[in-house]
Order: C-alpha cells, then sequence, then structure tokens
C-alpha cells in the first residue's frame, strides 16, 4: 500500500493526537485513581430506578425546561489536567431561589451514596443507581456549598444532596461555582479521576454520558 503525502499528514496531524491523548489520559486515570479510591463505598441501592427528574425543585422536577444549561458537555478545560474536557453540565434552575435563600441539590433518581470526594469549591457527591434491567450507573454533583449525605446511605428522588454556592460565595473562592456540574456516568472504575483528566471524545464516551441529552430521554411527564 503506498503512503501519499496526505495520507502521512492525517496521519501525524489527526491521528496521532487522537491516540496520543487517549492513552495519556488512561495513564494518568490509572496511576491516580488508587488515591480516591477509600473515598468509595462498594454497596448496592435498595431501590430500582423507575423514574428520572431533574436535580432541582423546579416548577416541575420532570420538564427539562425548567433547567439552564450554563456550559455544555464535552467543552475545552484548562483547570486541573489542562486541555481536558468537560464531562458534565454545568445548570442551574432558570428561576433562582428568591435573593439570600439557597438553592438545593436533590438526587435525581432512587440510589445509594458511593462516593463523597475533593472539597471546596469541587465538592463532590456520587450516587449509585440500579435500572429495572439490573443495569448500574451513576450521577454525581459537584461544586456543593454544603452537602447533607453521607456515605453508604441510601436515597431517593426526595433527598436533599447539598446548596449550591451563592454568587457571593464563588466570589470568594475565585470563580464561577454557583452552578451544579452534573454529571451522568456509565461507570465509576476511575473513582473520580476520570472527571479531570478526560482528554478526548473517545474517552469520554467510555464513562460518560451527555447529561442534557440523557435528561431530554429519561425524564418524561
Amino acid at each position: 500500500m503506498k503512503i501519499t503525502k496526505r495520507t502521512f499528514f492525517v496521519v501525524l496531524v489527526v491521528v496521532l493526537p487522537v491516540l496520543f491523548s487517549f492513552f495519556v489520559s488512561a495513564d494518568h486515570i490509572q496511576s491516580d485513581k488508587d488515591r480516591w479510591k477509600p473515598y468509595y463505598k462498594d454497596i448496592a441501592p435498595e431501590q430500582d430506578v423507575r423514574e428520572w427528574l431533574v436535580p432541582f425543585k423546579t416548577a416541575d422536577r420532570k420538564d427539562v425546561k425548567t433547567i439552564a444549561v450554563v456550559s455544555v458537555f464535552g467543552a475545552a478545560r484548562m483547570s486541573y489536567v489542562r486541555g481536558h474536557v468537560h464531562t458534565g453540565l454545568d445548570m442551574i434552575p432558570k428561576k433562582r431561589t428568591v435573593p439570600g435563600e439557597y438553592t438545593y441539590v436533590y438526587v435525581m433518581a432512587p440510589g445509594v451514596v458511593c462516593s463523597i470526594h475533593l472539597g471546596a469549591p469541587h465538592t463532590t457527591v456520587v450516587v449509585k443507581h440500579k435500572l429495572l434491567d439490573g443495569t448500574v450507573m451513576f450521577s454525581s454533583y459537584k461544586h456543593l456549598g454544603e452537602i447533607f449525605l453521607k456515605i453508604g446511605q441510601q436515597v431517593t428522588a426526595a433527598s436533599k444532596v447539598g446548596r449550591l454556592y451563592t454568587g457571593k460565595e464563588a466570589l470568594t473562592l475565585g470563580g464561577n461555582y454557583d452552578h451544579l456540574h452534573l454529571e451522568i456516568r456509565k461507570q465509576f472504575d476511575d473513582y473520580g479521576v476520570a472527571s479531570w483528566a478526560t482528554l478526548n471524545r473517545e474517552a469520554l464516551t467510555l464513562r460518560f454520558h451527555d447529561p442534557l441529552a440523557f435528561m431530554k430521554s429519561h425524564v418524561k411527564k
């Protein structure tokens, strides 16, 4: 097979960087995940998921249109591992709470709290869910100013995960952290590392669903 200059250029410029970023991402996740394993508890959910709701107490938790998107899934990020892709959806309720009141985050479906890791302003709570067909998946809630759950706790969609930072609190932390970073995970074998060390689309789709697409498909009236 004759390799043309065009083929060589495509391999050099397009294919090799993708392969390189995939293996760098996998290596970083593999080397760092043991540091986060102690924050994970392998326990089964007691209830199966029969429906999903949006993670805020909006006018209708079965209506995706009651939430507003701050930053989309898959966007480029320069914090933590520089050049990683956004593994979640940054979101807020369209109608925020009145001034002086907190915005609370709720679990999207029945499950069990399997991990609480990182610290302010990235404090993260992860809930393990079991579907009716036995499939296990995870919802992850990041940027919590306060949390109300503990590892190993069985939860429902009525359970408060915690609250968001206020705008004023976010400013003191040096960023726009007054939103929820929501992840819908296919697996949690990385114990959280993939949230800041996923460098390409291939690695992204290995562990994560697009939360907006997931909610549009699974949050039903």
